[in-house]
């Protein structure tokens, strides 16, 4: 991750820390959400492959939860979902998976403090859109992904301020030959100089490690760096870029070593236009682990727009766009030419609050992906239906 997506997770800690400087009075505070949703599914070819085309209906019962508990000098945040899919005519896909993220903030003193970041994941390819570029897969392929990212938050003045952090993923595949189960981590530095009220630099410089589990002593490193600018205007509008070079050394046993220079982009804005309509957009061209055996570059472009129709209405549209084409970098030409991956998502919703605790969404999804190596390409059509029911909240303080 680079610096400019690690900017709120700097400003909660060096937040809280400052809480805990003027509010050590204050009593512990928790509470806790959660909700129960249905959603029932249709699609023309559920797998997106082009090679067996599934025609099926789907249901996907989701309990969900939302912990929070604050403290005049932390901040912890957890939230999980446990889906149970079923599917007409091919039980083979059904699944019962988890998703579940851990943020802990610990104050230190009033300009240092802690971050921990944690994931869980149990899912299967056929849901997932962790690795949408690659070659076409005609089966549901189950995974565990867990991700570790410490971090050390440190104001060294009133506008400067930065984080030393570490990740550590990894990623297991089961009962198939397809995909490869790998390890990717690394140490990162984060520096911010707040410029005015307004506006600021960032900088970070990174190294990672993507170990792939075949045969060999197989690895990749990588030393990047990604220099950028954040403006906040206001709680209405913010945006925030950068770009930096990456360098890459993959070494093959037994002595095939190559590398490789490219470039990374980041690029992020929410901008609510009006009371009624808001919308976010994000561009990344970065370095990313894959179940593919190997590092690859990907850029990734999404896009989201939320209209209100009416007090108890909201239209949403989301687009989303993936591939794996190397620009800039040294083997760009190959990246380009074999192996190019191009993944598109177009889903537009509507969603209507029925009561104060029930709220029902229609949405449709059209889904492209191409695969040069594969020859060919493949679409699919889905269209979905989701009942949810919003839990009472519990709260309290003491704990």
């Amino acid at each position: 991750m680079g610096t400019v997506g690690n900017r709120a997770a700097l400003g909660t800690i060096i937040g809280v820390a400052v809480c805990a400087g003027g509010s050590s009075a204050s009593a512990q505070e928790w509470k806790l959400e959660s909700n129960i949703s249905q959603r029932v599914l249709y699609s023309d070819n559920l797998l997106l492959s082009r090679d067996r085309e599934i025609e099926t209906v789907g249901f996907i019962t989701t309990p969900a939860i939302l912990l929070t508990r604050n403290s005049p000098t932390s901040h912890l945040t957890f939230d999980g979902r446990f889906e149970f899919a079923e599917y007409v005519d091919h039980s083979d896909f059904n699944s019962q998976d988890q998703l579940l993220n851990l943020q802990f903030d610990k104050a230190l003193t009033e300009r240092a403090g802690l971050r921990l970041d944690a994931a869980f994941t149990h899912d299967t390819t056929l849901k997932s859109e962790q690795d949408v570029t690659g070659r076409f897969l005609d089966d549901a392929i189950e995974f565990i992904s867990w991700n570790v990212a410490p971090g050390f938050a440190y104001s060294l003045t009133p506008v400067d301020e930065m984080v030393v952090r570490g990740n550590y993923r990894e990623t297991t595949y089961f009962d198939t030959n397809e995909k490869t189960d790998y390890k990717y981590f690394g140490p990162a530095l984060d520096f911010r100089h707040q410029l005015n009220e307004l506006e600021a630099l960032t900088a970070t410089i990174g190294a990672t490690r993507f170990i792939p589990d075949e045969p060999g002593d197989d690895y990749t490193d990588t030393i990047s760096t990604l220099f950028g600018y954040s403006y906040r205007s206001s709680e209405r509008f913010s945006i925030s870029g950068g770009v930096g070079v990456a360098y890459s050394m993959e070494h093959q046993d037994p002595g095939r070593d190559s590398d490789d220079v490219g470039f990374r982009l980041k690029f992020n804005t929410n901008y609510q236009l009006s009371d009624q309509t808001s919308l976010q957009a994000s561009i990344s061209h970065d370095n990313e682990p894959s179940g593919d055996g190997d590092q690859v570059v990907r850029n990734r472009v999404n896009f989201g727009i939320n209209h209100k129709l009416t007090p108890l209405t909201t239209a949403r549209l989301n687009i989303d766009y993936t591939d794996n084409v190397d620009i800039i970098g040294s083997e760009g030409d190959e990246t380009s030419d074999e192996g190019t991956s191009r993944y598109t998502s177009v889903r537009p919703a509507i969603a209507w609050d029925l009561t104060e605790d029930w709220s029902l969404e229609a949405s449709y999804r059209f889904r492209y992906r191409l695969f040069d190596d594969d020859g060919g390409d493949a679409m699919s059509n889905s269209v979905f239906l989701t009942l949810q029911y919003d839990l009472p909240t519990w709260g309290g303080t003491g704990f």
